[in-house]
Order: structure tokens, then C-alpha cells, then sequence
């Protein structure tokens, strides 16, 4: 602290003014830091993406897929075997020359019960030892998309220019199945799921991309979205990203890219611009699995889902052309995805805003926490470590150790288990230890301090979630910790500790928050595919 006063002793000018008036400097603090978001997210501000790995060479080949009526064979194909598609699936990928396999999975944690069986055929490159390989994988629940990938597959059988192996899985179970299937490629032991071992292998996964067919048939011109989320705010590099969106918008394909569901004027709709970023926060925050993509990220392997349009509206060459220019492109880059970003926000599909463009956003929200906490520190005769703060801290620690273990080896009935651990964590158990007077002014202290230091340690892994937490418990802290004697304006002090209770601010934005934010995914759950 001695940098903070003067040679003779006393605190400098600016600094005491912020300490006589800490409640206006962190309001102008706060919403410069709302103003400085709102700026830097806006996509005309922000940077214009760009390929840093020009090894990729994105939309430089000429594809030639032209087994559209095999795709079209495969489709009908899928739709009269519904019960034995693992069966079919491997039995057409292995008249196409391909190896083909089965991986029965499990779940071994007791409240998710879930099972299934993948289906991947490998293909191995002429040219190379083995030593890297990429990922393509869809959902079997997909008839188009999986139709599409068989088709595929047994058209790059016949090509001879591959640098890498290519693994084509049809993921059977969502994002479990996917994340079952890695664990095993990757000889990861998975404490929540267990799986058949895969009899055959390959090398690193240098990337990976998950197809998909949109549900419904677009009024306007057709369109290609893109998810792009991993789990536990992690996003893709940004590279393959840029990859996608420069393939799917040249010539051949003329494809418009969207992202997190926002079609804005320039792409023929009608939303407003800012939804992107506003979404991208949202979903990093919030949304534990945007699609079976995300468990990629998990095990190192950058990975999109790319959902073309369906059937009716666009050809069904032109996808899969769109497929094959993808896989092109990951089997020219020289080395795994490293030049370019991995902490960025999407202001739009052009354009990205760098980790040290957005940090500072977090930083000017927090300040007036550490502005009332140094306030405090001076105003201190002696500091002492409040009994109150080490209570809390041992129960957390306590709740968190029984409730792992109990969900992981003792859980039966999912709901009713979640709903008493849920009605558990709500006990106010730090409003009903007393707090003895000569602890109060350091218990606040701890609390302020603690509370800056936490979010913006969370911020450096999750950006997003620690701002939406920052945003609505700076000032409701703020606030309740103030003095006051008075009783109707102490019970307001209660009601706001609770209100920053984290399932008080996830239910604030789970209903003020998705109705304008949520586009799709799944919501935060207790799912055996949110392990890591």
C-alpha cells in the first residue's frame, strides 16, 4: 500500500477524493465499463476476422463430389432401417472399402442413465504414417446429414491426395456419445462414462467438424449456421471458424453464415446486429452443450458444427461439396491450429473482438468492489479473520465433497435429489451465525475483496460467466453491505445477500435473460456430457 501515499505520508489527491466518495467514482466507473462494451462489441468497431494459418487455403480447390445419387440411396436407406441403422451404416461403409466399427457406451454415474452405440469408419491416408487424423462426425438422429457423411466418406475412398486419416463417426446418444467415443480414442479414463475399447485408432486429431441438415426450410435465401461454443466457455480456434464462413460464402455455394441464430439486414434478415455478441456471452455463460461439438474441445480438438440447409431448399451436392471443401482444407494446414485466436467474442460472422479488447470491460465493473474495499482497509483499527467468512467457506466445502459424492455413486430419483441439494445451498447460513460487532467492518472487507478476486479469476477462464455474475452482484454487494440500523432498510440488505446467491442470478437471467438471448442448446443441467 505504500505506493499509494505521498513521500510525506498522506494519501494522494485523487486517491482520497475516490475514498471520500467511493459510491460516485465506481458508478462512473461502472458504466464506463457498460459504455466501453457497448463500443468495442458493436461490429463496426470491432476487428475484421482473418486467416493466420494460410497453410488452410480455404476455397482454393476444385470438389468434385458427384455421388449425389448415392447420398439420395443412403437417405431412403436410413429411413427404412430405423431400428438397425448401426447395421446399415457399417454395412454400406464397408462395401465402399472402408473399416468399419461399433462402440457400445454407458453411463456410469447413477442419475443419468443413459446408453448407446456409436458407429465410425476410418479411412486411412495413402500418403501419410497415421500420425494425425480428422474428425467428422453426426448425429444419428440426423438422416440427411448422416446420409450425406456416408456419402462422402465412400467418395474420398477413391481420392489418393490425403496427408491425414479421416474418421467418420455417427454419434449415437448426443454429446455423451461423442464424449464416450473420444475418452476411448484419447485413452482418457472417464469416471461418469465407460466404452467399448476402439479396435482401431489413429494419430492427434488436428480438427474436427460435426454436419448437420436445419429442420426447417428457410422463406429467404438459403443459409449455413455454424455453432462453435466447447464446453466451460472454450471456443474453437478461431481459423476454423474463419475457414467455414470464407468456404460457404464464395461462388459455388453463395451461402450467407450465421451465427448463434442472428440473421441481421446485411444477411437478409431482420435481427438486430448486436444479438451476436449479446448470444455469444449468453451461451458461453450459460449453455453447458451447444451440440455434440463441444465435448471436442475437452480433449484439444478444435471442432464446429456446421448445419447446411435442408434438402428441399438447397441440392444435396452442393452440401456435401461444401463438406469436401472443409475436409480439403483441414488436410492442407502444415501443424495443429495454433496462429490464431482461441479467447475472442464474435461481434459477427467478419468480425471478432480479441481477448485484450473485452478484458477491460471486467476490469472497470469490478472496481468499485475493490474502491469500497480499500475504503475499508483505511478505515480498519485491527484486522482479524471473521469466524463468519471461515464458516461459510468449510460449509461450501463440505456441501460440495457429500453432494459429488453422493450423485456420483448413491443418486436414485435425479429431480427430487436436485431439488434438496437446491433447497440446501438456498439456507441463509450466514444470517443465521451471528457475526460479533468488533468483526463486522473485516468480514466486509473479506467479502468485497474476495468477491472482485474470484470473478476476475473466473474471468480468465470464463469471460462471459464472470461478467453476467459481476453485472448483477457489484452493486446488489455494494449495497448490502452497507451500515444501516434501520430495520425496514436491513431487511432490504437481507433480500439483496440473497439475490446474489448463484442460483438466484442464474434464475434472474434464465428468465429475464433466454427469452432474448437463448437461441438453442441446452440450458446448465446436471448431464453426464458437462464432466470434464
Amino acid at each position: 500500500m505504500r505506493s499509494l501515499v505521498t513521500s510525506s505520508g498522506q494519501r494522494n489527491r485523487l486517491l482520497q477524493r475516490v475514498l471520500d466518495r467511493p459510491g460516485l467514482f465506481g458508478l462512473i466507473s461502472y458504466a464506463a465499463a457498460l459504455y466501453y462494451a457497448a463500443f468495442i462489441l458493436d461490429y463496426r468497431n470491432a476487428e475484421h476476422t482473418r486467416i493466420s494459418e494460410h497453410a488452410l487455403m480455404p476455397g482454393l480447390v476444385t470438389e468434385r463430389f458427384d455421388k449425389d445419387g448415392l447420398a439420395a440411396e443412403y437417405l431412403q436407406g436410413l429411413r427404412e432401417n430405423v431400428k438397425n441403422k448401426q447395421d446399415y451404416i457399417c454395412k454400406c461403409l464397408q462395401d465402399a472399402g472402408l473399416s468399419c466399427h461399433k462402440q457400445r457406451w454407458w453411463s456410469t454415474v447413477r442419475v443419468t442413465n443413459v446408453s448407446g452405440t456409436n458407429v465410425y469408419a476410418v479411412l486411412r491416408a495413402p500418403r501419410a504414417t497415421g500420425v494425425e487424423a480428422m474428425l467428422f462426425a453426426v448425429d444419428l438422429t440426423q438422416r440427411e446429414a448422416a446420409a450425406m457423411v456416408m456419402a462422402y466418406a465412400a467418395f474420398a475412398r477413391q481420392q489418393v491426395y490425403w496427408a491425414r486419416d479421416l474418421f467418420f463417426v455417427f454419434v449415437d446418444g448426443g454429446a455423451p456419445g461423442m464424449d464416450a467415443w473420444l475418452s476411448e480414442y484419447h485413452l482418457v479414463e472417464d469416471n461418469a462414462l465407460r466404452g467399448d475399447p476402439l479396435p482401431e485408432m489413429g494419430g492427434v486429431m488436428i480438427g474436427g467438424v460435426v454436419m448437420k441438415s436445419q429442420a426447417t426450410k428457410s422463406t429467404k435465401d438459403p443459409i449455413v449456421r455454424i455453432e462453435l461454443n466447447h464446453l466451460n466457455g472454450q471456443l474453437p480456434n478461431l481459423d476454423l471458424f474463419n475457414s467455414v464462413v470464407r468456404i460457404a460464402g464464395k461462388g459455388k455455394f453463395a451461402l450467407h453464415s450465421t451465427v448463434y441464430g442472428v440473421r441481421d439486414v446485411e444477411q437478409g434478415g431482420s435481427d438486430w446486429h448486436m444479438l451476436v455478441p449479446l448470444r455469444a456471452m449468453y451461451t458461453q455463460a450459460f449453455v453447458a452443450v451447444e451440440g455434440i461439438h463441444s465435448v471436442m474441445g475437452k480433449y484439444g480438438v478444435q471442432a464446429v458444427t456446421v448445419a447446411v440447409p435442408p434438402l428441399v431448399s438447397y441440392p444435396l451436392r452442393h452440401s456435401t461439396r461444401l463438406l469436401e471443401a472443409i475436409a480439403r482444407s483441414l488436410n492442407n494446414i502444415l501443424e495443429r491450429f495454433h496462429q490464431s485466436y482461441f479467447l475472442y467474442i464474435l461481434a459477427s460472422t467478419d468480425n471478432f473482438v480479441s481477448i485484450a479488447y473485452f478484458m477491460p470491460i471486467i476490469g472497470g465493473v469490478l472496481l468499485p468492489l475493490l474502491m469500497f474495499a480499500y475504503r475499508d482497509w483505511t478505515y480498519l483499527n485491527t484486522l482479524t479473520v471473521p469466524r463468519t467468512w471461515l464458516l461459510m467457506h468449510a460449509i461450501g466445502l463440505c456441501t460440495w465433497m457429500a453432494s459429488t459424492k453422493y450423485f456420483a455413486e448413491y443418486g436414485e430419483n435425479a429431480k427430487n435429489d436436485v431439488i434438496f441439494l437446491g433447497m440446501s445451498m438456498l439456507i441463509p447460513w450466514g444470517l443465521m451465525i451471528p457475526t460479533p460487532v468488533t468483526e463486522i467492518q473485516s468480514l466486509r472487507f473479506f467479502l468485497l475483496l474476495e468477491c472482485s478476486l474470484t470473478a476476475a479469476a473466473v474471468s480468465l477462464v470464463n469471460f462471459s460467466l464472470a461478467l453476467c455474475f459481476a453485472l448483477v452482484a457489484v452493486p446488489v454487494l455494494i449495497k448490502f453491505t452497507q451500515d444501516n440500523e434501520k430495520r425496514p432498510r436491513a431487511l432490504l440488505r437481507t433480500a439483496l445477500a440473497l439475490a446474489c446467491h448463484p442460483a438466484g442470478i442464474y434464475g434472474l437471467f434464465l428468465v429475464y435473460g433466454k427469452p432474448y438471448l437463448g437461441y438453442g442448446g441446452k440450458a446448465l443441467s446436471l448431464d453426464v456430457d458437462t464432466v470434464s
